[in-house]
């Protein structure tokens, strides 16, 4: 079995990789930076969905850009005030927090110990670009599970106040979306990474949740799965246009850097993590603004940088060891390098951006924030299926749970591979300080790497506490 990577050229949209990798590469990968452990409380004990026992805040940049980003967000926050019964806190935070100054925003701000444990917000809404709201302090908040994060990051203000009453509105409906259609789309793009994830990650998730369904576990209106003619995104638009609230999982390349360089910064922010649709071909920001694309719906996107890109890549300097040792020709690091940011400055991409930006477009987008890899969901060593993740994610947000808690239930997969991490380093000190030799299974820590770090680079672009469906009443 291989490892095999979502992402493609810019030029053509040819795969970056020209073959998998193979599962003995991970032997080269560094050792993890643990993610963050608790050292604060939230109302953990009480119901995820409960906005009066969980609590809704927003997160903002300091200065007048923050203020009008609020403004334009006042009646989203004036709908989760009154569903939370109490005033919402919006919160200015200063530009440019790393990890450290992350970690006392929250303890001291978010979270103070002064104030009971039962008003400590766990929605979160970051309203900015990471930029504004850096990175460092969205892992912090989301790291330990403690809160459920979303962010939006739009260029322009008007866009804030278009999400805002596209929330509003859907939660407001006199004629509330008991259930949502399920689609299920890959590319057919004839390349091997798409090819491996149709077959062992699309099927088999479409499978079981169809199988679910038969069972009453699956409440979806209708369930369909297609691959997508290469070259045109037609039938994607056509499907993902109807009015039915829709949940689209959709797996293909995303677009990485330029072999000839980005014109500018601007170009590479427009252009990277976009839908690849094979024969250089792809689905664009423009494409899907103004039309409407998943209206009332959520959308997974599973590609390489589909969230967006941060200034560095976890899995460079694996790559950069696997070069010097010759497994994996330096043209294929030199792809992965381009795709940094030329201004050093991380950020979203923009095709997930306009779709929430539309007034006809989905709640949510979940993403990801690096390379995408299909180990996580595909053992690369046994072959076998580990889709029930994906699955309790879908199956969470088609029964109604809000997005915040359903990505969770697909966080905490990384912190069992963090967990499992640590006690295996753990366990090799202490038998290298008394002389024994170590049983640490090689293969299995190098998987549990790459499955630590893909699944952590999954996040929530949109409000944390939207729904896709309204649960039935009990």
């Amino acid at each position: 079995m291989t490892l095999s990577l979502l992402l493609a050229s810019a030029e053509d949209g040819s795969q970056v990789m020209d073959a998998p990798l193979s599962p003995e590469s991970l032997w080269r990968a560094p050792r993890p930076v643990p993610l963050s452990t608790p050292t604060h409380l939230s109302n953990m004990a009480a119901e995820p969905d409960s906005l009066p026992q969980q609590r809704w805040a927003l997160l903002v940049p300091s200065g007048a850009r923050g203020a009008r980003i609020a403004a334009n967000l006042a009646p989203l926050c004036e709908l989760r005030s009154a569903q939370q019964g109490a005033v919402v806190d919006i919160h200015a935070v200063p530009p440019g927090l790393d990890s450290t100054r992350a970690h006392d925003f929250r303890d001291r701000v978010l979270h103070p110990r002064a104030r009971p444990t039962r008003e400590h917000p766990r929605y979160v809404l970051l309203a900015g670009s990471p930029e504004d709201l850096s990175l460092e302090l969205q892992e912090s908040l989301t790291g330990d599970g403690a809160c459920f994060v979303g962010r939006l990051a739009f260029a322009e203000d008007e866009d804030y106040a278009a999400y805002s009453s596209k929330v509003v509105e859907s939660e407001q409906s006199v004629a509330p979306t008991r259930k949502a259609r399920v689609l299920f789309l890959s590319v057919d793009d004839g390349t091997t990474a798409v090819r491996v994830g149709q077959e062992y990650i699309v099927s088999v998730v479409g499978r079981r949740c169809g199988d679910a369904r038969g069972r009453g576990y699956f409440p979806a209106s209708a369930l369909v799965q297609e691959k997508l003619r290469m070259g045109s995104a037609n039938r994607l638009l056509e499907l993902a246009g109807e009015s039915e609230p829709t949940l689209l999982f959709s797996l293909s390349h995303g677009i990485g850097g330029s072999a000839q360089g980005w014109a500018s910064p601007a170009e590479q922010r427009h252009v990277q993590g976009n839908l690849s649709l094979g024969a250089g071909q792809t689905l664009t920001a423009s494409d899907i603004r103004q039309r409407p694309f998943l209206p009332g719906g959520i959308w997974f996107y599973f590609a390489c940088f589909g969230a967006g890109t941060p200034v560095r890549s976890v899995y460079l300097p694996w790559m950069e060891q696997l070069v010097r040792e010759g497994v994996v020709p330096p043209r294929e690091l030199a792809a992965l390098i381009r795709s940094r940011p030329v201004d050093g400055q991380p950020f979203m991409a923009a095709l997930p951006q306009a779709a929430l930006a539309n007034p006809k477009g989905p709640l949510a987008v979940v993403a990801h924030m690096d390379l995408a890899w299909t180990h996580a969901f595909h053992d690369a060593s046994t072959g076998r299926s580990h889709s029930h993740r994906l699955e309790a994610v879908l199956s969470s947000l088609v029964d109604g749970h809000r997005a915040g808690p359903a990505l969770e239930t697909l966080s905490r997969f990384a912190r069992q591979a963090d967990e499992r991490l640590r006690k295996q380093y753990q366990a090799e000190a202490e038998a290298v300080s008394r002389g024994h030799p170590t049983s640490t299974d090689a293969m299995e820590r190098a998987l549990l790497w790459l499955e630590r770090h893909d699944v952590t680079n999954y996040v929530l672009l949109g409000d944390p506490a939207a729904r896709l469906v309204v649960p039935s009443p009990c």
